[in-house]
């Protein structure tokens, strides 16, 4: 792109002009994070003078982009031209530095209290707010190292960070418990000291110092030191470090390194490095691991040492290939609990496919549904797992091969049963719904893929327990009494539920000064919940504390027209437009997600929605079908006019507005206590609930917003 000379360019017009060309040569990440928000502040004599909103970018602006900015401006305006970036904020610094000071001084040693309420039941469970960083550079490891080094390497990180406040460190050395490490990486200590080894994968991430000796304080003898480590930043894969090195060394790095940096920094990723990953040759990386950095790449390249310039180049193209500014956000909830109940090679393929997601701030579009061409072939390439078979029993067959053996052995019943556990925890994250076969033979898989984290099956069971134990005590108004009770018995329950004995002394003293009725309810719900079990009673009390601190108290002003009526009134007009003229579903809107042909045929062929509805709550139930809507079709096509039967049927004949109703219930958190319910879709998971609401096109956010509100 040609840049104009004129020396009439307006700087305002300037400034805009070098953002067109960042944005061409910068990826979308890094351009949105650090250079969409300047803004122009002024250009008095030679002094071009932009401003960022926090010193953090100031600094990194500074340091990774002044000299390109200062080039493109001289090139634009024709004039020597010195950029200085400033904290906008700072703007007004000397007009109001002695009232400033004289705030600083009142305030120097001021604190405040900060909470975070959570929107949602769920929302107290999971704290979407505790989140761990994981660069998704680290996914291109994923063929050279086992997923459980890259926990580990994610582990080390966030202790440092949490361990330094998130402000560095400045003598470079700190002590972390090795226990903290594996609660966070999901590992034993065993397997900790094992993953440390250097020669298992940790080398290329870090490595282990020499171990010396000090003087015991207490005892005055020689005792050994604590392991030492260094942790790395970002290192390139050696199939990355090969490929990069054979772009320079194509486009003349040896005669020209400016001119071949430079190229690279223009080049997409895709026309450097292979995508979605280089897979390693057999045999090709010979041990032991070491670190490898882009600026070693282009030294060796180069085969001389580089110049001032030519190393902030080297820098320039550190970031530009490894972003290390674009994370895939792991949540504390996840590690803590799927973690380990998945493993980190199927963790890794939950980070895969969610990072194929995006949401398109634009158009407003989601993507939530991913193809994955070469189908489980290339997902064990990109986990770094010999046989793809293994990704195929994490998610249920698509296809019956054969009839299965009406008796199976224990040992092979057992393990059925644990494929069938693991497949319904991966189905919480993703789903296989399609697939199709390329011109080779081999299958791409279409993924249906959960953006945001499920709760774990013991969590989901005290999710459903505290929704019917508040609307139980709701309607008997002693909601009041419980949020007196949970006042009570929060502020040491943390060191002293560890023991059965405990937590039977704590209920009985708690519950001594309850009413019959809130006695009753809670005894109840520690009775289904088996509350003398590991941590359930402290579980518990978080969530009730959450709720009280969330929910439980509402502005009341008279003046203002409520949330839940409001609400009341949009559920009302949704259920008379899903509606018909016998206050039954509508067969018309119901079909609007058919095909034009398959519409005609049904409307022509039905008498009312029942059988439709009916086979969509059926479909819905059971976890294995993955497109209840095409079965509901699929079925009507054999037998016109027969539903489901049973207690399907009779929910489909519901007036829709009782069925929405029991559907809000479900997703606001209280469970039915409608047997029909209970029959049909009492051990329906949230997010099959959510699909029905969809099929039957009620809007999601009318269901969820009971308990916001």
């Amino acid at each position: 792109m040609d840049l104009l000379t004129t020396t009439s360019t307006p700087p305002e017009r300037a400034w805009q002009m070098v953002l067109g060309q960042l944005q061409m040569e910068m990826s979308k990440a890094s351009f949105d994070t650090w250079v969409k928000s300047i803004e122009f502040i002024s250009l008095t004599d030679d002094r071009f003078t932009l401003g960022t909103y926090n010193a953090y970018g100031r600094d990194w602006l500074d340091s990774r982009l002044k000299t390109i900015v200062q080039r493109l401006l001289q090139g634009i305006l024709a004039r020597p031209i010195t950029v200085q970036f400033i904290v906008l904020d700072e703007i007004d610094d000397h007009d109001n530095d002695e009232d400033e000071e004289e705030q600083d001084r009142e305030g120097e040693k001021e604190e405040f209290h900060l909470q975070v309420l959570h929107e949602t039941v769920r929302g107290v469970l999971i704290e979407p707010e505790r989140v761990v960083k994981l660069p998704v550079y680290f996914l291109r490891w994923l063929p050279y190292v086992d997923a459980e080094i890259l926990f580990l390497v994610l582990a080390l990180r966030q202790e440092y960070y949490i361990q330094t406040g998130g402000k560095g460190n400045s003598s470079g050395k700190l002590a972390v418990r090795a226990e903290r490490v594996c609660q966070w990486a999901g590992i034993s200590r065993a397997q900790f000291f094992r993953l440390m080894q250097p020669d298992n994968g940790f080398g290329w991430f870090g490595k282990k110092s020499e171990t010396d000796y000090e003087v015991d304080k207490r005892t005055g003898k020689a005792k050994k030191s604590p392991n030492k480590y260094t942790l790395y930043g970002i290192p390139i894969t050696p199939g990355d470090a090969e490929d990069l090195k054979m772009y320079l060394l194509e486009n003349g790095i040896q005669e020209n390194p400016k001119s071949a940096l430079l190229s690279a920094l223009s080049a997409q990723p895709r026309d450097i490095l292979k995508y979605p990953t280089r897979i390693p040759v057999e045999g090709s990386i010979s041990p032991p691991p070491r670190k490898i950095t882009v600026q070693d790449i282009v030294r060796e390249a180069a085969g001389k040492k580089l110049t001032p310039d030519l190393i902030d180049l080297a820098d320039q193209l550190s970031d530009h290939l490894l972003t290390p500014n674009e994370f895939i956000l792991v949540s504390w909830y996840f590690l803590h609990y799927w973690l380990p109940l998945l493993g980190a090679d199927a963790a890794m393929l939950i980070f895969i496919l969610r990072n194929a997601c995006y949401f398109n701030e634009t158009t407003g579009e989601m993507r939530d549904e991913v193809w994955i061409e070469g189908g489980y072939d290339v997902l064990a390439q990109r986990l770094g797992l010999e046989n793809p078979r293994l990704i195929s029993h994490w998610f249920p067959a698509a296809i019956e091969r054969s009839r299965q053996k009406e008796t199976l052995t224990h040992s092979t019943q057992k393990e059925v049963d644990r494929r069938a556990q693991f497949q319904e925890r991966m189905g919480a994250f993703a789903q296989r719904i399609d697939h199709r076969t390329g011109e080779n033979g081999a299958y791409s898989w279409k993924f249906k893929v959960k953006r945001s984290d499920p709760l774990i099956s013991e969590h989901e069971l005290l999710y459903r327990q505290v929704a019917r134990l508040i609307s139980d005590l709701d309607h008997d108004d002693h909601l009041d009494e419980l949020m007196d009770w949970v006042d009570k018995v929060t502020n040491d329950c943390s060191e002293t539920v560890k023991t059965c004995s405990m937590i039977v002394l704590r209920r009985s003293k708690f519950l001594n000064d309850c009413s019959e009725t809130l006695r009753t309810r809670l005894n109840d719900c520690f009775e289904t919940l088996k509350i003398d079990s590991e941590d359930c009673f402290e579980t518990l009390l978080k969530i009730l504390k959450g709720f009280k601190d969330s929910f439980f108290e509402k502005d009341s002003s008279p003046n203002q027209d409520s949330l839940p009526s409001v609400r009341a009134r949009r559920l009302t007009q949704v259920a008379v437009e899903v509606t018909n003229s016998e206050n039954l579903w509508n067969l018309d809107t119901i079909l609007s997600k058919a095909s034009e042909k398959q519409r005609s045929l049904l409307q022509k062929q039905e008498r009312n929605a029942i059988p439709f509805v009916s086979w969509l709550i059926h479909g819905v139930s059971n976890p294995r079908i993955q497109n209840p809507y095409s079965l509901a079709i699929a079925k009507l096509a054999e037998a016109p006019r027969k539903g489901a039967g049973g207690a399907c049927e009779r929910i489909a004949a519901y007036p829709p507005q009782r069925l929405i109703g029991l559907m809000q219930q479900r997703i606001s958190l209280s469970r039915p206590s409608n047997k029909d319910w209970e029959l049909a879709l009492g051990n329906t998971s949230l997010d099959r609930v959510r699909l029905l609401a969809d099929l039957l096109n009620i809007p999601l956010d009318l269901l969820e917003v009971d308990l916001n509100t």
